[in-house]
């Protein structure tokens, strides 16, 4: 190769990347707007009203819930033992978490969660269409494991919206895959346990989310439970936060 056909040939990656980072900031940008979005209409509904849609979702669906358990358990049962498919597995949990919940927001109106979650499902498939989403149990960090099974377990177990007894209730009918507190933590849950290249637009969507809501849900509802989402939401963005600055670094050294 001549030295015009080395110009020529980085000039055209040089504006391959420019036109990508752009899209890669507009992306950013409208995650950033819908973001805000949530934030101002969630406080443009009462504590009592939220209180109350909460509840009937929860009432109603109870049934549906205790099939979505059932569901979640047999795939993540199937995606730890099943490795060959575990991606897969996982990306199926995500989707249909994701997608479940959408749906019941659209039966009970709830327009936030109809604009985040079916966002979020966007997002997954996304993800892994672009060979994203990718999960290793085996080499997971044991500060992975411990907040990775923090979140499946309230997602499981979320002491909220049930009726009395609520520590067996819980187990039972928690509104996972309908309300967002225990759909998000559950879905953080999951991100955690990913492997480069990780998802990054995804995770940190949800863990915004999910850290957003933990403070949501114990300022202005007394849902202390959901200090859970703040830990492990925390997490999650931690983690794409230094897997951001270990690859800045990474192209910087390859720069000099």
């Amino acid at each position: 190769m001549n030295v015009v056909d080395m110009n020529n040939a980085l000039e055209i990656k040089k504006k391959t990347e420019m036109k990508y980072n752009w899209r890669i900031l507009i992306t950013w940008g409208f995650l950033g707007l819908i973001f805000v979005l949530i934030v101002i209409m969630t406080f443009m509904r009462t504590p009592e009203h939220i209180i109350n849609t909460l509840t009937l979702i929860s009432s109603q669906l109870k049934y549906y819930f205790l099939a979505m358990h059932i569901v979640m358990i047999l795939l993540l049962g199937t995606g730890i033992v099943w490795t060959r498919f575990r991606n897969q597995i996982f990306f199926v949990m995500l989707f249909l978490l994701s997608l479940s919940s959408t749906v019941v927001s659209s039966i009970f109106v709830v327009i936030p969660n109809i604009i985040f979650f079916g966002v979020i499902t966007g997002l997954v498939f996304l993800a892994f269409v672009s060979k994203k989403l990718k999960f290793d149990l085996e080499n997971a960090k044991i500060l992975d494991w411990i907040f990775s099974s923090i979140g499946l377990l309230f997602g499981f177990w979320y002491l909220h919206w049930i009726d009395a007894p609520i520590a067996l209730n819980a187990l039972l009918y928690s509104p996972l895959g309908g309300v967002n507190c225990p759909t998000l933590v559950m879905m953080t849950a999951l991100l955690i346990l990913t492997k480069k290249p990780k998802p990054i637009m995804l995770s940190t969507f949800v863990g915004v989310l999910t850290i957003y809501f933990g403070f949501f849900g114990i300022i202005m509802i007394g849902a202390y439970v959901d200090i859970v989402l703040i830990l492990c939401g925390m997490y999650l963005v931690g983690k794409n936060l230094f897997n951001w600055i270990t690859i800045r670094k990474e192209k910087t050294t390859e720069k000099s």
